[in-house]
Formats: C-alpha cells, sequence, structure tokens
C-alpha cells in the first residue's frame, strides 16, 4: 500500500520513522512509504488537513494548537519522547563567561546573559525553548540575551564564523560542532537535564480521526514499524545509524551519524506510549507562552487504540 507521510524535513526529529524505514520495516509490513518534505512542521500540518499527504510527523504541540482552532488531527503513535532539541554555544563564548558542562544548569543558564543566541522565528519551538531554559537561570530572554532568527542550516555555519554565540535544534548539526570542539553543550533536554521538560512527548505521527476510521490497517502497520525501528536504535544504534546515513544523510559523516544514533537513542518512544500525562506535560508547557489550549481534551488529540491492539 502507497503512503505519503509529511515531514518538516529529513531530521533526527523524527529518528525511529528514518530508521524504520531505511531498514526495510514499513516494507515488511506491507506499507510503501514515500516521505513528502513539507519545509517546516506548520507546512506539514497544512498538508494533512488539506489531504495532499495521509499522514504527518509534527511536534505534539502543532496537534494540540490544530484543535484549539477547530482544526483535529489525532496523534496515533509516538516518535520522540524527550524533547529532542539540545542547547550549544561556542567553545569561545564558553570560555568568555566561564561555563562548563558539568556545572549545575541554572548556572550555566545564568551566564548565558549578553549572548546572541540563534532561532529559526519568532514563536517556533527553537524560541520557545531558549526563552524557557533562559527563564531557569533568572534572566530575561527580552532584556538579557539577543535571540536572533537564522536559518536552521545556516546556523552551524553562523556558529562557525563567530555571528552567534550558540544555538538549539534537533540533531545532527550541534552534534558535530560538539564532536569537532567548536562548541559545548549548555543544555540537553534530550537526555532529560531540563526540570519540566523530562520524558516528554515530543514527535508524533497523526492523521485526521476520518482517515484512520476508514484506514485502520494503516496505522497498526506503521506502530509495527515504528517499533522495530526503535528496538533496533535501542539493541544496535550502529547498524541503526549505518542504515539511516545510507539513506537518508549520504553527505553527512557516517561515524557523525552512528555517534549521533548512539546519543539520541534513549529519545526513541519505546514502548511507545500516549498517556494524558504526556499530553498535559504538553499543554502546561504551550500555556507558559500564552497559547490558549486549557480547552483543548486529550480526547481531541490522541488516539492511542493501535499502540496496544
Amino acid at each position: 500500500m502507497k503512503l505519503n507521510v509529511g515531514v518538516g524535513g529529513i531530521t533526527f526529529a523524527y529518528l525511529p520513522l528514518l530508521v524504520a524505514k531505511a531498514a526495510g520495516f514499513f516494507e515488511e509490513e506491507g506499507l510503501d512509504l514515500t516521505f513528502v518534505n513539507a519545509n517546516g512542521g506548520a507546512n506539514a500540518l497544512a498538508a494533512a488537513l488539506g489531504g495532499s499527504v495521509d499522514i504527518c510527523g509534527l511536534v505534539m504541540s502543532d496537534i494540540i494548537l490544530a484543535s484549539a482552532k477547530k482544526q483535529k488531527l489525532h496523534a496515533f503513535a509516538p516518535l520522540m519522547s524527550q524533547y529532542a532539541s539540545d542547547a550549544i554555544i561556542s567553545t569561545a563564548a564558553a570560555q568568555k563567561a566561564g561555563i562548563t558542562s558539568d556545572m549545575p544548569l541554572t548556572e550555566r543558564m545564568a551566564r548565558l546573559r549578553g549572548m546572541t543566541l540563534a532561532i529559526s522565528s519568532r514563536g517556533s519551538g527553537i524560541d520557545k525553548l531558549w526563552r524557557y531554559l533562559i527563564g531557569l537561570g533568572g534572566l530575561d530572554p527580552d532584556k538579557d540575551v539577543t535571540l536572533t532568527v537564522v536559518k536552521l542550516d545556516q546556523m552551524y555555519p553562523a556558529l562557525i564564523s563567530g555571528q552567534i554565540d550558540g544555538f538549539n535544534t534537533t540533531a545532527p548539526s550541534n552534534n558535530r560542532a560538539v564532536e569537532e570542539g567548536r562548541a559545548i553543550w549548555v543544555a540537553r533536554p534530550s537526555q532529560g537535564e531540563v526540570p519540566g521538560l523530562e520524558n516528554f512527548l515530543y514527535t508524533v505521527l497523526g492523521a485526521k480521526p476520518e482517515y484512520l476510521a476508514a484506514n485502520p490497517d494503516v496505522p497498526r502497520k506503521l506502530v509495527n514499524g515504528l517499533v522495530k525501528g526503535a528496538k533496533l536504535i535501542r539493541s544496535d544504534a550502529a547498524k541503526a545509524g549505518a542504515l539511516m546515513q545510507k539513506e537518508f544523510f549520504a553527505q553527512t559523516d557516517g561515524q557523525l551519524v552512528i555517534d549521533t544514533v548512539k546519543d539520541q537513542a534513549t529519545t526513541v518512544a519505546s514502548p511507545p506510549t500516549l498517556s494524558e500525562v504526556q499530553f498535559k506535560q504538553n499543554v502546561e508547557f504551550m500555556l507558559k507562552f500564552g497559547h490558549e489550549v486549557d480547552k483543548v481534551a486529550f480526547s481531541d488529540t490522541i488516539n492511542g487504540k493501535w499502540l496496544t491492539s
């Protein structure tokens, strides 16, 4: 069965999805997946709502926001169960501020004062995460640092050239900068070190409720493939990374991809869960930024029946 899956980009935010595809696990389930790169989560969401893709990969917050606007999508499978966007600053900026990775997180954040930090757009997930982290250090993100818009694919070059002091994003560009000694980790939500973001339901697969009702075998088979992908990542990250690099990251150093899969292995949802606790955690995080999502219900956004069938 042919299936179009919209994604915001070919990134590690979809790690188990990419590994399952590269390993042939969806083919084993009788699914022929084509990824449609929508170049952004908002575009992937629009494609799913408009019917140009069958399934979409999104951050959970996008589905909650859509529901608040009476646009119905249901998350039916988790991808990443940690907030998999890690923050780095350049080694030069770290040395100037006296920051080391073994300092308490709140002290690291307090020492970001005066730095220029990249965001992809105002109100984006990257913007929100910086604001949240900076607040943990007792700083005002609008006064004590400069949040400047930089395209995602330009963040690494901007850091290397000294145009910015840091950025947060999904792997592997942040891992690359650290491995090269050009940057240090300053906050690692993916490793569960950020209060309030532990075990955070980050990315999911979603679809319109009517599509899921009409095609119940599709989510079941996708979940089966994702479970196999997550197990491979957890049990043999080197193999998973090699497969993923060959299919999706041919222009990226193979060892970097493997090392990054090993680094991010604990972020994949295994076993897969879509709980009310995870939903409420997303809502609480969004409320901090003024999103009017307090009236959105768990049942409006999540259908986890295929995780237990």
